[in-house]
């Protein structure tokens, strides 16, 4: 039976199911499974890492067991299983479509994820009122995680708006885990979504190189060939730089890079580039200063250097909800209000980090705030594993200061440290500028202090 049939019934019975059609990724899986093509293939042919292309195939036919009602489906079964779902319930008639529990289940729609830009004869911007349905745009959200936000960011996503609109060409949006990147990101699409014929998000980690980043990419816009089929190979870095390039000039496009961090190396000053990864920083600086008409857009727990020597590139660093923040103790339903911004101080803000102490609030002490707050140490539980992969990042010399700084009792002066300091002044004032620029430390009136939550950590594990 036709392979692409398949495909659209399996997809127009998820979204019967769910709500949500196949991602672009879990498209592919489907139909390179039907077409006899293993997961390392697969993931060759859509330049993925091996282990993210298992993973997702292992979720998508968790996924279909529960739309198809059928169990053990795997890559060895599941076209033989789709086969005999569509003769169990299409009837006779020659209809394109298949009668399942009272729905009628289209099976004969075109391909939605990847239509061709080559019909369009130049980039026209998208109605406000289309409600999404104007053809000219295209977005493959498929590695966008899935969020929903309680707290106020509106002041961030008016300066993203700005910056949008004067055509700038990098933007990185920076801060710790958990702070708000992707979620910011994600509010900010559903605002600006109609400027840009393309939005591609991508999770920088489950890509072993720039090029595969770059090759995927490029298919998505050329849709020359279906990405279950092995792209023409590009020669070089260059050629694949300048082809995307190419791109970005001809179409509107948004580029999401997610995670970023994940390229630089571990134990090294923060932003220092993996050897396999340098190819990164060549490829941004050339997005900075090539003329074009998109944007992208970086979110990282680390400040990438890139040579900002024009006005195309711009950096926004998140920080502390501040009373905002109350939104999420809300939700949790803790009480004595009026501790609220006490607890929010202490966890310097972050959502997720408030997320997972409201949590513990409520198992504790049933939510109330003041009781937890009666606690003589600070309280990490869940915390922990969190600041211990902070920590870890740390190179030889950061961690030396930060162990350093977490033994004061206040913010330091680092122009002035006592006569037995270990490190130079050229080395202490490089291990805090690293520091800064993984937002580990804060800086008030020319003293510095680190952020709490991570003090009582390095003070609990590191220096008793």
């Amino acid at each position: 039976m036709d392979v692409q049939t398949l495909v659209e019934l399996t997809d127009n019975l998820l979204f019967t199911k769910t709500g949500k059609h196949l991602d672009s990724l879990q498209r592919v899986i489907l139909q390179s499974t039907m077409e006899g093509k293993k997961y390392p293939e697969i993931a060759d042919n859509t330049n993925r890492k091996y282990n993210h292309v298992k993973q997702v195939g292992s979720e998508l036919w968790q996924l279909l067991e529960d739309v198809l009602k059928e169990e053990d489906v795997k890559q060895s079964n599941i076209r033989s299983i789709l086969e005999k779902f569509y003769f169990s319930h299409i009837s006779n008639t020659g209809n394109d479509w298949v009668n399942v529990n009272g729905n009628h289940i289209n099976i004969c729609q075109g391909n939605r994820y990847f239509p061709s830009p080559k019909n369009k004869s130049s980039p026209t911007p998208t109605n406000q009122n289309s409600n999404n349905t104007n053809p000219e745009n295209y977005y493959d959200l498929s590695e966008a995680p899935d969020l929903y936000s309680l707290c106020d960011r509106h002041t961030e996503i008016t300066t993203l708006k700005q910056w949008i609109e004067n055509h700038t060409r990098i933007i990185t949006i920076l801060g710790l885990t958990g702070i708000g990147k992707s979620t910011l990101t994600v509010e900010l699409i559903q605002q600006i979504k109609d400027k840009f014929d393309y939005i591609i998000w991508r999770n920088i980690d489950n890509y072993p190189s720039c090029e595969s980043l770059q090759t995927n990419i490029i298919q998505f816009l050329s849709q020359t060939d279906f990405p279950s089929q092995k792209s023409e190979k590009i020669s070089n870095s260059q050629t694949i730089n300048n082809q995307l390039i190419d791109y970005l000039r001809k179409y509107p496009c948004l580029l999401i890079f997610d995670n970023l961090q994940e390229i630089f190396a571990s134990g090294k000053l923060a932003g220092t580039y993996l050897q396999q990864h340098e190819n990164y920083g060549k490829f941004f600086q050339q997005i900075a200063t090539s003329s074009h008409q998109s944007c992208l857009l970086l979110l990282s727990q680390e400040q990438p250097k890139i040579i900002s020597s024009n006005n195309h590139f711009q950096t926004l660093k998140l920080d502390s909800l501040g009373k905002s923040a109350a939104a999420i103790l809300e939700s949790k339903n803790l009480t004595d209000e009026d501790k609220w911004l006490d607890l929010i101080n202490l966890y310097d803000g972050n959502p997720l980090w408030l997320n997972i102490i409201a949590d513990a609030v409520e198992d504790l002490c049933d939510g109330n705030v003041a009781q937890f707050l009666s606690c003589k140490n600070l309280y990490l539980g869940d915390l922990e594993p969190i600041l211990e992969r902070i920590f870890q990042r740390l190179s030889e010399l950061e961690k030396q200061v930060i162990l350093w700084i977490a033994t004061q009792e206040t913010a330091v002066d680092i122009s002035n440290t006592p006569p037995d300091f270990p490190l130079s002044h050229s080395d202490l004032w490089k291990a805090i500028q690293s520091l800064k620029r993984r937002f580990l430390v804060t800086k008030k009136d020319n003293l510095f202090a680190i952020l709490t939550a991570l003090k009582q950590y390095i003070i609990s594990h590191y220096l008793h």
